[in-house]
């Protein structure tokens, strides 16, 4: 293994935090809600606009590992919010789920809002356990990007047709996108479903897509590792 100099490992350390940094302020997995003031069943609202310039409308905060209230039910394991396996990042403590006040929950319902402060080009997230059943009917979901009210992209998500192996049951759908600007993202429900229709979300990333930052960082700090090696070879 070549013996790097503490130089290069600072050119690469530098590279990291540049990229990273970034990336990472644009984040929310609201495992930090506790510390903005907020607890379980609260409206999240404006906990996040001083920090990310968001604001959320229709959704509360739910912690897991408590009763009803609360966000999804795992078919598969017979548990509350519980998630099947170990995706990355995960499902953590808490996350958003529909308020339990609409007096009107049906298919073509704006369940959840995100505005923005100001406009962005980028955005992702995770919806969790798109699942359904022969009994209640199907989930699924349409991510809306609109700007100054007008839509300019959708994402729609996997119809959920079943709880059982194989199926979103328990487990969280990505969406990502890129593209036009957009100040605005609405998800609307369009699924079959007239009962028991909910929304759990989480690992928001407000303005960049996660993948390519990954692959740039990882590429930064390797590039700096090999400048700093040939610069020793050649002294």
């Amino acid at each position: 293994m070549p013996n790097y100099s503490k130089s290069a490992f600072a050119v690469a350390l530098t590279a990291t935090l540049a990229l990273s940094s970034p990336a990472l302020a644009g984040f929310i997995d609201f495992e930090a809600a506790p510390s903005l003031g907020l607890s379980d069943n609260d409206a999240v609202i404006g906990a996040y606009q001083p920090s990310q310039g968001v604001t959320f409308s229709g959704a509360v905060l739910e912690q897991i590992d408590e009763n009803r209230p609360d966000g999804f039910l795992n078919d598969q394991l017979g548990e509350r919010d519980a998630a099947t396996g170990s995706p990355t990042p995960g499902l953590g403590t808490y996350f958003l789920r529909t308020r339990t006040d609409f007096s009107d929950r049906n298919p073509g319902d704006t369940f959840l809002s995100i505005s923005y402060d100001n406009a962005e080009t980028a955005a992702s997230g995770e919806i969790w356990d798109i699942d359904g059943n022969t009994a209640q009917g199907s989930e699924q979901w349409t991510v809306v990007f609109s700007l100054s009210g007008t839509q300019v992209a959708t994402l729609q998500s996997p119809e959920g047709t079943t709880n059982g192996a194989g199926s979103l049951d328990g487990l969280p759908w990505l969406f990502a996108y890129s593209g036009a600007a957009f100040d605005q993202i609405d998800f609307v429900f369009a699924g079959t479903k007239t009962t028991g229709i909910g929304l759990a979300f989480d690992n928001f990333r407000t303005d960049t897509v996660p993948v390519p930052a990954t692959l740039g960082l990882l590429g930064l700090g390797l590039a700096g590792l090999g400048l700093a090696a040939r610069r020793r070879k050649t002294a």
